[in-house]
């Protein structure tokens, strides 16, 4: 980490992602805290006291610092003016490549950029994501093992709630089935940022580009789709585990519908090897739905990075630059969302390896059956 520091020009690499709490600390931190890495190697986190103690017990040999409640800046300054940096080139949290629509957790807000240049006005304070993002955007065998673990809970989990569908019992009830799943089976945690176990049916998985579905009191009907999304956390790395439903007979509509997304995501699955274009990758995918007269319903994206947090590169999409590497690990994705008709979506954590896509789980890509 101290490398990539030092290639991108910075004294230091100053972490607020969640991510980067995680990445380098070991422990689970929700609170707002900073880490601190140099380029000559000098590693130190800044978290609230309220929970210091236990990330301390939890953590990896963390060196740490404490603040209680709006003195963070003043001592992350010491610990800067200590280290003569405090007028060097800070690299920090501020802009995030991909989807802005739901910001990593942790990116520095406007309030504490203002506070940072206040605290530090002879620094330059630059967008330092980069540094982090770089340094996880290729898994080790631990991280690998890690992000099997919480695809194969992930997995068990959408088994559980897959069983629980049937006509009549609530969206709810199968998330909660879902997530007492993951729960039994070592989840500590499930991706707030969209409510946790997902769950739609019938109409509410066909909205325009409807990748978000929290799950209600609607109760499942006949002849008709289920999402279910599953977000484990095992030893703070995430699955992302989602395949269809369909609980019922497809009409005819419907049966296009599958054929086409279950082609896309065949076709997508297997071009994703080492040394592929990303977008060139996504494009194959965009040109099912083409050649099926559905691409007004497609969501134009096949997969977002994975793991200590669900909001890291590479992201599968037409725009992207770059190269699918080996080792990389995505949530592979695909969207269709047809309204009157109904809608599917995949996400399913899958490791770019030396001669191909494997599966970190178990479950067949495809839309599963019920009857009713």
């Amino acid at each position: 980490m101290a490398e990539k520091v030092a290639e991108k020009g910075f004294d230091a690499y100053i972490g607020t992602r969640m991510a980067a709490l995680h990445y380098l600390g070991g422990a689970f931190m929700p609170w707002r805290g900073m880490v601190v890495v140099t380029a000559k190697g000098d590693c130190r986190f800044f978290y609230w006291v309220g929970d210091a103690a236990r990330v301390k017990a939890e953590g990896k040999s963390i060196d740490m610092e404490t603040y209680f409640l709006a003195d963070l800046f003043d001592v992350l300054k010491g610990y800067l003016d200590q280290l003569g940096i405090s007028k060097g080139t800070l690299g920090m949290d501020i802009v995030h490549a991909g989807n802005n629509a739901l910001l990593a957790p942790g990116m520095l807000t406007a309030g504490e950029y203002l506070q940072m240049c206040a605290t530090f006005p002879e620094a330059t304070i630059k967008n330092g994501t980069d540094c982090l993002d770089e340094v996880m955007l290729i898994k080790d065998e631990a991280e690998i093992e890690r992000l099997r673990a919480a695809a194969q809970v992930g997995d068990y989990g959408w088994q559980c709630g897959y069983e629980a569908v049937e006509v009549g019992v609530t969206e709810n009830y199968i998330a909660g089935v879902a997530e007492a799943a993951i729960r039994r089976k070592g989840s500590m945690w499930s991706w707030s940022g969209t409510a946790g176990t997902e769950v739609g049916s019938g109409e509410r998985t066909a909205y325009p580009f409807g990748v978000t579905r929290q799950g209600t009191e609607r109760k499942i009907g006949p002849n008709e789709f289920v999402i279910l999304d599953v977000h484990a956390m095992i030893d703070l790395y995430m699955g992302d585990n989602s395949v269809p439903i369909f609980i019922g007979e497809p009409n005819d509509a419907q049966k296009k519908l599958i054929e086409c997304w279950e082609t896309a995501v065949d076709t997508v699955f297997n071009a994703l090897k080492p040394g592929a274009s990303i977008a060139d990758v996504a494009a194959l995918g965009m040109s099912v739905y083409n050649r099926y007269g559905l691409m007004e319903y497609a969501v134009p994206s096949f997969g977002h990075g994975l793991g200590v947090c669900a909001r890291t590169e590479p992201n599968i999409t037409p725009m992207s630059s770059g190269i699918l590497m080996e080792g990389m690990v995505i949530a592979m994705g695909a969207h269709l969302y047809q309204p009157g008709v109904g809608g599917m979506m995949l996400e399913y954590p899958v490791l770019i390896g030396k001669n191909g896509p494997e599966k970190l789980g178990n479950l067949e890509l495809k839309v599963h059956r019920k009857k009713v």
